[in-house]
C-alpha cells in the first residue's frame, strides 16, 4: 500500500443498498423518537423498535451475511421483548427489558455480521455490545458519512441536487418551527390561515426531527460499520500469565473448608427451607429475606472465584483436575444454596402471597442456578459454549417476565388464593400500588370478597384509579385498555 493511500481519509463503499438502508433506518429512527417522547414505551415503541431490528437485520442479510442459529435466536427473542412493550405498563420491568433489548440486539447484529471480537461462548463476548455501540456507532461516524456524501457526488447532477435539497430541508425545518409560531402570535390573520391546516404541533415536529436525526445517524453508522469496518490494528496474542496451581488450590481449599464448616453449622437452618420448619427466633419474613440476600452475594462471589481460578490457571487449559474438582465443590454448594433460598421463598409465598419482588427474586434465583450449573458442566467439558446458553436463557426469562406481566400475575395469584381460602387475608394496599394489570383482579375482589371490609377497600382502590385515554396508538398498551374497561364498569356500578 502506498504512503498516499495511507494518508487518505477512510470512507465506506456506499451503493444502492446503503442508500436504501439509510432511508429506511432514518424514517424508522424518526418514528422511534416520536413514539418514545410523545407516547412513552408502549405500543408505538414496540412497533418502531421491531422495525429497527428488522431493518438492520435485513440490510446485513442483503449484504450476504448468513443467519445462523445463535444470532437468529437472539434477534428473535429481542423482537419478542420489543413486542411486549405493548402488553403491560410495568415501568420497572420495562426499564430492565429495555437494557436487555439494546444489549441483545447489538450482540445479535454483531454475531450476524461476523464482527465479534471475542469467542461467543465465553463471558467476554458481552463486551461486544459496547464495541458495537461505542466503537462502531460513535467511532465510525466519519467514514460512514464520508462514503455517503461521496456516493451522492458520484451520482451526477441529479444526485447533487437531491443532496442540496435534503441539506436545505434539514436546515429549514428547525427555523420554520421557531418562525411560524412567532408569526402566528404576531398576526391574527396568519394565525387563522394556519388554523385551516390539519392540526399538528411545531414543537413535536422540531423535537422529532432533532432527536430522530441524531438517532438515525447512529443507527446508520452502526449498520454500515458492521459490514465495512476492518480492524487494521495488528493483534499479538501474548501468552497468558497465571498463578501456580498450588497457589490457586490453596485458596480454593481454604474457601471450601469454610463452606463445609458453614454448611454443617447451619444445616438445620438451610434444611428447614425444604421441610417447612421455621428456625427458632425467626419470623417467616426474616427467614426468607435473609436467605435470599445471603445467596445472592454467595453466588456472585462463588462464580467470581471459579472464573478467576480457571483464568489464572492458564496457560494450562483445561485447568488441573484438582483445581476443577475444588471449583466443582463450590459450584455444588452454590446450587444447594440457590435451591434452599428458592424453597424458603416458596414457603413465604404460600403464607403471605406474591409481591413483585418475590416473583423477580425467584426469576433471579432460577437464572443463578442455571448459570452455576452450566459453569459446573464446563469444568469438565472445556469446549462447552456455556455463555450462549446463559445469554439465551436470560433473554428468554426476560421475554416471559415481560409478557406474563408481573403485576397481573401477582394480583391474580393473591386474589385467587384468598377467594379459595388458601390465604387468610389479602393485602389490598399492595394491590393498589401495582400497575394496571392488577385492575381486573382488584375488581373481582371488590365483587366477590367474603369480607365486606376488604371488598370496600378494593372498591375504593378502583374509585381513585384514573382511566388512561391515550390520544393515539403510540401511548396504548393492553393493560391500559383492559383496566379502563373495568374502571368504567366500576364507576357505572357506583353511580
Amino acid at each position: 500500500m502506498e504512503e498516499n493511500d495511507l494518508l487518505q481519509p477512510r470512507e465506506y463503499t456506499t451503493g444502492g443498498k446503503e442508500l436504501c438502508f439509510g432511508l429506511g433506518i432514518f424514517i424508522t429512527a424518526l418514528a422511534l423518537c416520536n413514539f418514545i417522547i410523545f407516547g412513552g414505551f408502549n405500543l408505538g415503541f414496540a412497533i418502531a423498535a421491531s422495525l429497527c431490528i428488522l431493518c438492520c437485520t435485513g440490510y446485513l442479510l442483503w449484504k450476504g451475511r448468513k443467519l445462523t442459529f445463535y444470532p437468529c435466536a437472539i434477534l428473535s427473542l429481542c423482537l419478542i421483548i420489543a413486542a411486549s412493550f405493548g402488553r403491560s405498563d410495568d415501568g420497572y420491568v420495562k426499564f430492565v427489558m429495555l437494557c436487555f433489548l439494546g444489549g441483545g440486539t447489538c450482540l445479535g447484529l454483531c454475531l450476524l455480521a461476523g464482527q465479534q471480537r471475542r469467542n461467543p461462548g465465553s463471558p467476554a463476548s458481552l463486551w461486544d455490545v459496547f464495541f458495537v455501540i461505542f466503537r462502531l456507532g460513535f467511532g465510525e461516524l466519519s467514514p460512514a458519512f464520508r462514503g455517503l456524501t461521496a456516493a451522492f457526488r458520484r451520482s451526477g447532477p441529479a444526485g447533487q441536487k437531491s443532496t442540496a435539497i435534503v441539506i436545505g430541508l434539514v436546515i429549514a425545518v428547525p427555523l420554520l418551527c421557531v418562525m411560524i409560531p412567532l408569526l402566528m402570535f404576531a398576526d391574527a390573520a396568519f394565525e387563522g390561515l394556519m388554523d385551516l391546516l390539519p392540526e399538528f404541533s411545531m414543537a413535536e415536529l422540531f423535537v422529532t426531527v432533532l432527536f430522530g436525526t441524531l438517532l438515525g445517524c447512529l443507527l446508520y453508522t452502526m449498520g454500515t460499520a458492521l459490514i465495512h469496518y476492518e480492524d487494521s490494528t495488528p493483534r499479538e496474542k501474548k501468552p497468558g500469565r497465571g498463578l501456580a496451581c498450588l497457589t490457586i488450590n490453596t485458596v480454593l481449599i481454604a474457601v471450601c473448608l469454610v463452606y463445609a464448616v458453614y454448611l454443617l453449622s447451619q444445616l438445620a437452618y438451610f434444611v428447614g427451607g425444604f421441610s417447612g420448619i421455621l428456625p427458632k427466633g425467626y419470623t417467616l419474613a426474616q427467614y426468607a429475606r435473609r436467605g435470599f440476600f445471603e445467596i445472592a452475594w454467595l453466588c456472585a462471589i462463588n462464580l467470581g472465584i471459579i472464573g478467576l481460578s480457571l483464568t489464572l490457571s492458564r496457560p494450562k487449559d483445561p485447568a488441573p483436575k484438582s483445581t476443577r474438582l475444588l471449583c466443582l465443590f463450590m459450584a455444588l454448594v452454590t446450587l444447594f444454596l440457590v435451591a434452599t433460598a428458592s424453597a424458603k421463598m416458596f414457603l413465604y409465598i404460600d403464607s403471605y402471597g406474591l409481591t413483585r419482588l418475590r416473583v423477580l427474586t425467584q426469576v433471579v434465583l432460577l437464572f443463578l442456578g442455571l448459570t452455576t450449573g452450566l459453569v459446573a458442566v464446563r469444568l469438565f467439558v472445556p469446549k462447552l459454549p456455556y455463555m450462549k446458553t446463559v445469554v439465551l436463557a436470560g433473554l428468554l426469562l426476560g421475554a416471559l417476565v415481560s409478557w406474563v406481566d408481573v403485576d397481573t400475575l401477582v394480583a391474580k395469584h393473591n386474589v385467587d388464593a384468598y377467594l379459595a381460602g388458601d390465604l387468610e387475608t389479602v393485602d389490598v394496599s399492595h394491590l393498589s400500588v401495582l400497575g394496571d394489570g392488577a385492575v381486573p383482579h382488584i375488581y373481582r375482589l371488590a365483587q366477590e370478597a367474603p369480607d365486606k371490609a376488604i371488598a370496600h377497600q378494593a372498591d375504593a382502590v378502583l374509585g381513585y384509579r384514573w382511566m388512561h385515554d391515550p390520544s393515539d396508538f403510540r401511548g396504548w398498551n393492553y393493560a391500559f385498555h383492559v383496566a379502563g374497561e373495568y374502571i368504567a364498569i366500576s364507576k357505572q356500578t357506583d353511580s
